[in-house]
C-alpha cells in the first residue's frame, strides 16, 4: 500500500534535510525552554507530529527520557533519517492529518500547521487520541522582522508557494481556537534573534526546492547565498508563538 502523503512545499531531498538541520539548530533553544516550562507531568506516550529527520524527536526524548517517543511524518526519507538520529524512539510513515491510531499523553508539533489545509480539524483529531490530562504543544511562526530587501523578497515568494498548496506560511493564528475538550495552559509569543547569515542559509536551501515555480528564483538564490557568505552582523528577529493545551477529563 502506498503511504499517505501531504503536499509539503519544502521537499525531502538531501538539501531539504540539510536545511532542516539548520532550522533545528536555530530554534532549539526556544523549544527547549518551552518543554522545560510544561507543567510537571510524566507521560507514557509522546508523539512528534511531522517529525521530519528527527531533531525535535531528540528534544522530546531528552525531555521525556522515561516515555515512549514516536515520530510521525508523511515523507519516508525523513523517517529513515530520524530512525538513525534517534535510535531510542519509534518512527512511522503516516499522514498526520488522519485520525491517530496511537494513544498520546503529549502531542507536539513545530512549524507544521502552516502546511496543512485544515489545521483546526487536525488539532481536534490529535486531541481525540489524547488521554487526560495530556498536553498538546505547538510552535508556529508569527513573522520575522528584517530591513533587508532580499529577505522581504524571499518572504513574498515563499508565502505564495505555500499558499498555492493551500497552506499559510505565518500559521500562528491557527492556534487561536481551543481544540474541543482542551484548556489553554501556555500561550505566548517569544522573540528569537537569528544571525542574518544563518537565516539566508535556511532561505536559499528552501528556495532551491521550489525554484521552478517562482520567476527569477535563480537570482534570489544567488543573493541569499551571498548573504550567507558575507555573514553580516545584522539579526533577523523571529516571533514564535508557543501554545500548550491540556486535555480535560
Amino acid at each position: 500500500m502506498k503511504p499517505p502523503s501531504i503536499s509539503y512545499a519544502f521537499g525531502d531531498s538531501a538539501l531539504a534535510r540539510e536545511r532542516l538541520g539548520i532550522v533545528a539548530a536555530t530554534f532549539e533553544a526556544p523549544t527547549q525552554r518551552l518543554l522545560a516550562d510544561l507543567p510537571p507531568y510524566q507521560p507514557r506516550y509522546v508523539l512528534d507530529m511531522g517529525c521530519g529527520p528527527g531533531y525535535t524527536s531528540a528534544l522530546l526524548r531528552a525531555r521525556f527520557s522515561h516515555s515512549e517517543v514516536t515520530g510521525l511524518d508523511a515523507l519516508p526519507a525523513m523517517v529513515e533519517e530520524a530512525r538513525t538520529r534517534v535510535p531510542g524512539a519509534w518512527f512511522a510513515v503516516a499522514d498526520v492529518t488522519a485520525p491517530l491510531r496511537l494513544p498520546a499523553d503529549v502531542a507536539y508539533s513545530r512549524l507544521l500547521l502552516g502546511h496543512l489545509p485544515d489545521p483546526e480539524g487536525v488539532l481536534a483529531r490529535w486531541v481525540a487520541a489524547m488521554r487526560p490530562p495530556g498536553y498538546l504543544v505547538c510552535e508556529e511562526p508569527v513573522r520575522y522582522r528584517s530591513d533587508d530587501a532580499r529577505f522581504r523578497r524571499y518572504e513574498a515568494a515563499v508565502t505564495a508557494v505555500v499558499a498555492a498548496r493551500g497552506g499559510t506560511l505565518w500559521a500562528a493564528p491557527a492556534l487561536d481556537p481551543d481544540p474541543p475538550g482542551c484548556e489553554r495552559r501556555i500561550d505566548r509569543v517569544v522573540e528569537h534573534p537569528v544571525p542574518a547569515g544563518r537565516a539566508a542559509a535556511m532561505f536559499w536551501r528552501n528556495a532551491v526546492e521550489w525554484a521552478d515555480e517562482v520567476p527569477e528564483a535563480a537570482d534570489l538564490i544567488d543573493q541569499l547565498r551571498a548573504v550567507e557568505r558575507e555573514d553580516p552582523d545584522e539579526m533577523v528577529m523571529w516571533e514564535l508563538r508557543q501554545t500548550v493545551w491540556s486535555r480535560r477529563g
